[in-house]
């Protein structure tokens, strides 16, 4: 029987012991692969008589559980994949799952996946020791739309812009960080900032809404993003053993706000362990007699 799941359950894989993941996987991918195949052999109904109606349910029902299925599969394949990065054939899975979930470019659906997929990456990409292969992947799958990059163009102006794909730029940004493509994710970061502080300054209240999936990240206001934008170049200066920059960008981010937000609680977290790190390996021993 194909499982239910809630989003809320999606990053418990992350922690468990690797025969359990494992075990969990195997049953995640029987769930995903039962719910596919129910999906791809109903026929889309068309609205009509109480039979094509009672069709139209039981086709959303099995396209909402392929769908569920797939947002808990991709999170424990990357989660098996940095255990074990030599194995391509998680890497195929994790693309074709994932494809499968986000449908065609330009449409609604995508634009879902795509959001869904930044919330996935973020832990990822901040915590995890990922190969360069694992972290290109993750920000091919996140890299914002070039249809959205007029947004960046217009706050450049002074232009108020539409909160779309922000979530996802914050996200390509640090994945740039990790690939060690600092003039990029540099560009990324200001354009992002741009979006935040003429939003803001247009409408000091502005909010944004991601929706009942996101959980705990559903809310964002255009504060959120700005402090964003200055851990981001703080996670930056800390991958360069830059810590007084580092540090200096937290500061401003928590004069913004004392507040921060989940996705910000994890830089600040692992830009205070990268400066603790390199202290202690700084520090000599002391010799003995």
């Amino acid at each position: 029987m194909i499982k239910h799941f809630t989003l809320g359950n999606l990053f418990v894989v992350l922690v468990l012991s690797s025969s359990t993941q494992a075990e969990i996987l195997k049953q995640l991918r029987e769930n995903h692969k039962e719910a596919y195949a129910i999906s791809l052999n109903i026929e889309n109904p068309k609205l009509g008589t109480d039979r094509d109606r009672e069709k139209l349910e039981i086709w959303a029902d099995s396209h909402k559980k392929s769908q569920l299925t797939a947002k808990a599969l991709i999170p424990a394949l990357f989660n098996h994949w940095i255990d074990q990065p030599n194995d391509q054939q998680l890497k195929k899975e994790i693309e074709s799952v994932y494809n499968g979930l986000a449908g065609k470019p330009t449409t609604q659906r995508y634009n879902q996946t795509q959001s869904f997929m930044s919330r996935i990456a973020w832990p990822l990409l901040a915590h995890s020791n990922l190969t360069k292969e694992q972290a290109e992947l993750l920000a091919k799958l996140v890299k914002p739309p070039s249809a959205w990059r007029i947004s960046d163009v217009m706050a450049r102006i002074g232009m108020p812009t539409e909160a779309n794909g922000w979530d996802q730029q914050a996200v390509y940004a640090l994945a740039l960080i990790r690939l060690g493509k600092e003039k990029q994710a540099r560009s990324e970061i200001s354009n992002l900032y741009a979006k935040a502080s003429t939003n803001y300054k247009a409408n000091p209240k502005g909010s944004l809404d991601y929706g009942p999936e996101a959980g705990e990240s559903r809310y964002r206001d255009y504060v959120d993003y700005l402090q964003l934008c200055e851990l981001l170049s703080g996670f930056q200066d800390s991958i360069t053993n830059n810590h007084t920059g580092a540090t200096k960008h937290v500061s401003q981010a928590q004069k913004l706000r004392n507040k921060v937000s989940p996705e910000a609680a994890v830089l600040i977290e692992e830009i205070s362990r990268r400066s603790k790190s390199d202290k202690h390996k700084q520090v000599p021993s002391r010799k003995t007699d």
